[in-house]
C-alpha cells in the first residue's frame, strides 16, 4: 500500500510527465513530436517508478531516492521544446543536470553513498561537465549552428561557426575525458568485488557506460542515430539499476546467511569442545576421587584378610568382598575410559586406538599413520568413531573380524572401520551412529554407512585438521 508521501510523488511525476508533453505539443521546432511525446515521459516516470519501488524494498540504500531524483532531473530536459527564449535558453544550462545524477548513481551504487576521494571528485565534475562543458560553444552558436529554427539563444555573444565548432570540440573532450576516467575506475570496481558483488554490478556498468558512452557521441556531433540510441540506453537504466539493487539485496542475504551459517559451525564447535572438556573433567574425577577411594578400600580390605587369621568365615567374607571390589573397580575403570580415556589425553589417537582395539570383542586389526598430534577434538572424534564401531560389531555384526584403519592425506584425518559381518546397518535407527555424524559434522567433517546385507559393514569418517608432519605408517595387528 502506497503512503502519502509516494502518492505525492507519483502526482508530481504524473504532472511533469503531462508538462512535458504540453510544452512538445506546443513547441515549433521539433520534429518528431510522437516519438518524443512517448520516450520523454516514460523514461522520467520510469525512473520514479523503480525508484519508489528500490526504495520501498531497500530502505537502507539511497540508489531508490537518486533515482527519483533522477526521474525528476530528467523532465527539466524538456525545457529545450519551449518557444520561449527564456526557458530555451535555460534548458541548455539545466538540462544537462540529469547527467550528473546519472553518475551520482553509478558512483554510488548499489549504497547509494559516494566514497571519498576519486568517486566524489568524478560526480563533482560531472555535475559541471555535463550542464555546462558546452556553454562555450553556445556563446558563438545562432540558429544556423544550432541546426533548427529555434527561439532566440539568449546565451549568444555572436555568431562564429568557427568559434562554436571550437567550443563544441571542447566539451566532447571533457565528456571524453570524464568518461574514460568512469570506464577505468568501473573496471578497477568491478575487478576487486567478489562474484556475488559483480552479479549486481555487471548490468548496471554496461548498460550506464553504454548510454554515457552514446551521449558522448551524440554531444560530440555523430548525429540523430547516436541520439536515439542513447535514448533508448536511457529508458533501460533504471531497469538495470532496479535489477542491480535487487541482486545486491540477495547478496546481502546470501552474506548473512553464511555469517550465520559460519557462526552456528563456531557454536557447534564449541559445544563439542565443552562436551569433550567435562568428559575429561569426569575421567579426572572418577580417577582421582571414587578409584582412589577404592585402591584404598582394597588396600585396606587386603590388610584386614592377613589379620583375619584362623577365623574362617570372616576370612571367607573378606575375600568375596575383595572379588566384588576388583569387579566395581574393573567396571569404573571402563566406564571412565568410556567417558573419556586418559590415554587419549595423554599419548594421542594411535596409542589409544592400540589399547581400544586391544579390548575389543571381535579379533581387530589397526592400521595408522603415524604423525603428530591432532587438534583435540579431532583426536576425540576420531576415536568415538572407533569405539562406537567396534561396539556395533560386537552386537550386532555377527562378525568374526575387524579392520580399523586411519589415514592422513594432507589437511584431512580418515577413519574408516569394517568388518566381515552380516550388513544391514542403517545409521538413521541408531541414536549412536546419528551422534556420532553430528559430532563429525561439528568439525566440518562427513560421516559415511555402507552396510549391504551379508557383506558386512564399512563405517567412513572424514575430518579436516591441521597438516600432520609425513611418516611412514604402521600396521600394528591386535587379536
Amino acid at each position: 500500500m502506497t503512503t502519502a508521501r509516494e502518492r505525492a510523488v507519483l502526482v508530481a511525476a504524473l504532472v511533469c510527465g503531462v508538462a512535458v508533453d504540453a510544452l512538445l505539443v506546443a513547441s515549433d521546432h521539433q520534429d518528431t513530436k510522437i516519438v518524443w511525446g512517448i520516450v520523454g515521459p516514460l523514461i522520467g516516470w520510469s525512473f520514479v517508478g523503480t525508484g519508489l519501488y528500490a526504495s520501498r524494498r531497500r530502505p537502507e540504500s539511497r540508489t531508490g531516492a537518486l533515482m527519483v531524483l533522477m526521474g525528476f532531473v530528467w523532465f527539466l530536459s524538456a525545457l529545450h521544446f519551449s518557444n520561449a527564449p527564456l526557458l530555451f535558453s535555460l534548458a541548455f544550462l539545466v538540462g544537462g543536470l540529469w547527467g550528473g545524477v546519472f553518475l551520482q548513481l553509478v558512483m554510488a551504487f548499489p549504497s547509494g553513498r559516494l566514497a571519498p576521494g576519486l568517486d566524489r571528485g568524478l560526480v563533482i565534475a560531472g555535475y559541471l561537465i555535463f550542464p555546462l562543458a558546452f556553454v562555450p560553444s553556445l556563446l558563438f552558436a545562432g540558429p544556423a549552428e544550432l541546426g533548427c529554427e529555434c527561439p532566440e539563444n539568449l546565451l549568444l555573444i555572436r555568431s562564429d561557426e568557427t568559434l562554436a565548432n571550437i567550443g563544441r570540440g571542447f566539451g566532447a573532450l571533457l565528456y571524453g575525458g570524464l568518461f574514460v576516467l568512469v570506464l577505468a575506475r568501473s573496471l578497477r570496481h568491478w575487478r576487486q568485488s567478489r562474484p556475488l558483488e559483480r552479479l549486481q554490478l555487471t548490468p548496471v556498468y554496461v548498460c550506464a557506460l553504454l548510454t554515457f558512452l552514446l551521449v558522448t557521441t551524440a554531444q560530440a556531433g555523430a548525429g540523430d542515430a547516436a541520439w536515439w540510441a542513447a535514448f533508448i540506453s536511457s529508458a533501460l537504466l533504471p531497469f538495470a539499476f532496479l535489477g542491480g539493487l535487487l541482486r545486491s539485496h540477495v547478496s546481502q542475504l546470501d552474506a548473512e546467511l553464511r555469517e550465520r551459517l559460519e557462526e552456528l559451525q563456531a557454536s557447534r564447535v564449541r559445544l563439542v569442545a565443552a562436551g569433550d572438556a567435562e568428559r575429561r573433567r569426569l575421567e579426572r574425577d572418577l580417577h582421582d576421587g571414587a578409584q582412589s577411594r577404592l585402591v584404598s578400600l582394597a588396600l585396606l580390605l587386603r590388610a584386614s584378610r592377613a589379620r583375619a587369621g584362623d577365623d574362617g568365615e570372616l576370612a571367607a567374607m573378606l575375600d568375596r568382598a575383595q572379588d566384588e571390589l576388583r569387579t566395581s573397580l574393573a567396571e569404573l575403570r571402563e566406564l571412565a575410559r568410556g567417558i573419556h580415556p586418559a590415554l587419549l589425553t595423554e599419548r594421542g589417537l594411535e596409542p589409544a586406538l592400540e589399547s581400544l582395539v586391544t579390548r575389543a570383542p571381535v579379533p581387530a586389526t589397526l592400521e595408522a599413520d603415524d604423525g603428530e598430534r591432532l587438534p583435540a577434538p579431532v583426536e576425540s572424534a576420531a576415536y568415538f568413531v572407533v569405539s562406537e564401531a567396534l561396539a556395533n560389531v560386537a552386537k550386532y555384526a555377527e562378525a568374526t573380524h575387524a579392520r580399523v584403519v586411519v589415514r592422513r592425506p594432507r589437511g584431512r584425518v580418515i577413519v574408516e572401520v569394517t568388518d566381515d559381518g552380516v550388513g544391514g546397518a542403517d545409521a538413521a535407527r541408531g541414536s549412536g551412529l546419528r551422534g556420532l555424524a553430528d559430532r563429525v559434522a561439528a568439525l566440518d567433517g562427513t560421516l559415511a554407512v555402507e552396510s549391504p546385507a551379508g557383506r558386512g559393514t564399512r563405517l567412513h569418517a572424514e575430518m579436516p585438521c591441521a597438516p600432520a608432519a609425513p611418516a611412514g605408517a604402521t600396521a600394528s595387528p591386535r587379536t
